[in-house]
Formats: C-alpha cells, structure tokens, sequence
C-alpha cells in the first residue's frame, strides 16, 4: 500500500496527471489507505477513489464518507444475477458511481438490462494472473454489444497494460508464465466502433489486432484497416460508453505510447 500510495502521489502533479484515474482499493485494506496518509493536510484536494466491495458491505461503504482526505467517487461490485443488482443498487442512494462486474461474463447479456435500470455502469475483467483468466475476443465483443443495447457505460480492468494484443508475460516473476492480452487500443477501438453502430465484425477484428502500426492517429482522428473515427467521436465515446480501464502499473501504459511516466522532482 504504501509504494502504490507513493506512486499515485508522485503522479497527481505530473504532466501526465491527464490520464491518472481514481485511486483503486479494496474496502478491506480502507483503514490501510487512510494510515497511509497521515502526512496529508486536511485542507489539501482529496484523493478521488474507487472503492472494490460486496453489495452486503453497504453500511461499511457509507461509513468511508467520514474520511476528509479520500472521497469515494465509484464503487465496483460483482453481481450473479439479477437480485445482487438490486442489491447493489443502493449505493448509488451515497452519489457514488456503481459498476458491476458479472461473475459469469457469458450471462452479462441477460444482466445488462437491469444495470440499466437501476443506473449502474458496467465493468470487464480483461485478464489476470492466469491464462484462463483472460475472455476471448467473442466475449469482450459481446459484452461491448450488451452494454450499447442496453445503453449503459463500462470499464474495463486487468491486463491492459500494453496497447495492441500479443503474447506477454503474466505476473513480474523472473520466470513468468505467457499469455495472449488485450492492448487498452485494441478494447478502446472496439469500444468506439460498437458505439457509433460500426459493424461488429470490424470490432472484433480490432480487439484481435496485434500491429502497433495498424492504428493510424492524426490530430483529428484514428485510421485503422478501412475504419476512420473522428477524434469527436472518440471524444463521444470516451465520455458515454467506454469509461477508462484500471491498471495495477501507471508507467507501463503510458510508456506503450511513447509517454514516459515519471514522478515529479
């Protein structure tokens, strides 16, 4: 907690802050955030956080409110049908953000709809640790669809730490084991062709692209095999449909980009 604390601090002031998201953390390590920053003024701007809880820990999520120096902006539950939606659903009563992660990405289809009425976003477990823990591009393909029937947003996390698809490592063990991942591009594009009612047969060759040099940027927009998105429609999509993604590393996305992230002096 405390390297993960110093890295997001490090980042906030930084010239890359633009893509520094809410600091991610588990209901049951709170009391451990909140230790780590002791040293904060009370009167400096508090860290925006998401919070990752059990629909059951609602009194505990409510309790975070009395923190002056975090304030949970997004909670992230999981849900295996419909009655854990609903039961989840009264975070939202705190003006918090609530994402639901299906526990069986094959039922999300049935599910997405109920997200939608009780105001809930969604969110995709890209990969992990394993190699059975990453969804095969059908799947990411058809829960994206599922969100834009049902017109709900989502994010993504775990796995993304590269831009384009192909085989890395899993874990930073000197012998680790190999996995195909997903690239943040390649569930970014996808993303923003479903959205804009491209064809889905395009998007899922986009989250198979494995070649940096497919995708094709200029200032107005993005060139990638025949499909063309305007940089205000990916501006649309960002703010509508496809929120961001949750990384465990800050400088290896950014560096995939060309950007090196570094702590501030």
């Amino acid at each position: 907690m405390e390297e993960a604390v110093a890295e997001y601090r490090a980042h906030q002031d930084a010239a890359e802050r633009w893509a520094l998201g809410r600091f991610v953390v588990p209901l049951a390590r709170w009391n451990e955030l909140r230790s780590c920053l002791t040293d904060t003024p009370t009167s400096a701007a508090p860290w925006p956080v998401s919070l990752v809880a059990a629909a059951g820990d609602f009194d505990r999520i409510e309790a975070t409110r009395q923190e002056s120096r975090l304030v949970v902006q997004a909670v992230e539950c999981k849900a295996a049908n419909g009655d854990d939606v609903t039961s989840a659903a009264r975070i939202t009563s705190l003006g918090m953000e609530l994402f639901i992660e299906p526990t069986h990405l094959a039922t999300f289809g049935a599910l997405a709809p109920r997200l939608a009425q009780v105001g809930a976003a969604a969110k995709i477990r890209t990969g992990g640790v394993t190699v059975d823990a990453f969804p095969s591009p059908k799947q990411v393909l058809d829960f994206l669809m599922a969100c834009r029937a049902a017109g709900i947003r989502f994010k993504a996390t775990a796995g993304l730490h590269h831009a384009v698809r192909g085989e890395y490592r899993l874990t930073y063990e000197s012998a680790p084991p190999m996995g195909e991942m997903f690239g943040f591009l390649n569930v970014a594009v996808a993303a923003a062709l479903i959205w804009h009612g491209r064809n889905p047969g395009a998007a899922l060759a986009a989250l198979e692209e494995r070649s940096m040099d497919a995708f094709v940027f200029t200032d107005d927009g993005l060139a990638w095999r025949g499909e063309y998105l305007s940089a205000t429609e990916f501006d649309d999509a960002r703010s509508r449909f496809f929120t961001g993604f949750g990384s465990c590393s800050f400088r290896e996305p950014m560096a995939e980009i060309g950007l090196e992230a570094q702590p501030r002096p």
